[in-house]
């Protein structure tokens, strides 16, 4: 009677153990760059990608002068445009616009901050509303968004307002083993319009400009791979298998018991 025991508990072990293995995935699906040859290189632009301005975005503009009272004028609306969070700054509006003090309503929407400085500097040299003036733009409300497949998915926050797709797909936790690694998306929006790009981690495409260096209010959205759905699947089909193995160890270890 102990070796049947014997024999239906080490049958019940190999039936759960293959249950486990079988849910198991490729090492190799897992790794990044896996089809990057060896000791290959990609030449690298030094030239960032320089982000554009769209609406809701929160800019902080600095303007400095010679003049005390002119700079105090100047910087004196930046309070009351306070746009998100407590966070003083100029929203630009629906319309794409800021109003800026003595010079009125400003096109921001398109521009770079670069752009949008020199543009503030030249109307206020060609209006003579100031001397030698020196304009500084920021996006406060820098920030990328991480879906789908990772530890973290959210919001990041990009207070220097550069970040890359590496660097955003550390802060949120790197892709979980059910990530598909081959087929990412990227959504951005480019001169008002959505764009959907994707992408694999293994190839040497995502170190191109547009897609290693991300841009404000930029989407990676990380899709399940097969092996997930295979594995929802599996786990609805198999959960009365599971019971039925629990039940059969716990006869077989109340007859052991009995013996």
């Amino acid at each position: 009677m102990k070796k049947n025991t014997y024999s239906l508990l080490a049958i019940s072990l190999a039936f759960v153990a293959s249950l486990m293995l079988s849910s198991c995935i490729s090492g190799r699906k897992l790794a990044y760059f896996n089809n990057i040859q060896r000791d290959s290189s990609a030449t690298i632009n030094e030239q960032r990608l320089e982000a554009k301005i769209n609406v809701g975005d929160l800019l902080q503009i600095n303007i400095s002068t010679p003049d005390q009272i002119t700079t105090a004028i100047l910087n004196s609306a930046t309070a009351i445009n306070s746009g998100q969070g407590g966070v003083s700054g100029y929203l630009v509006d629906e319309t794409g616009n800021i109003k800026l003090p003595l010079l009125g309503t400003v096109k921001a929407e398109g521009l770079t901050k670069i752009q949008l400085a020199n543009f503030i500097t030249t109307n206020l040299l060609d209006n003579q509303l100031a001397k030698s003036p020196i304009v500084n733009v920021r996006i406060v409300n820098f920030k990328v968004t991480v879906l789908g497949e990772v530890g973290r998915p959210g919001v990041i926050s990009v207070p220097n307002e550069r970040i890359t797709l590496p660097e955003a797909l550390a802060s949120a936790g790197d892709l979980t083993s059910f990530g598909k690694r081959n087929n990412v998306l990227l959504i951005r929006e480019v001169d008002g319009k959505r764009t959907w790009t994707r992408f694999s981690l293994n190839e040497s495409q995502l170190f191109d400009k547009g897609i290693y260096n991300l841009q404000n209010e930029d989407i990676i959205y990380v899709e399940p791979n097969s092996a997930k759905a295979a594995s929802s699947d599996r786990t609805t089909q198999l959960i009365p298998y599971f019971f039925s193995t629990a039940s059969l160890l716990i006869v077989i270890y109340l007859q052991f018991i009995k013996k």
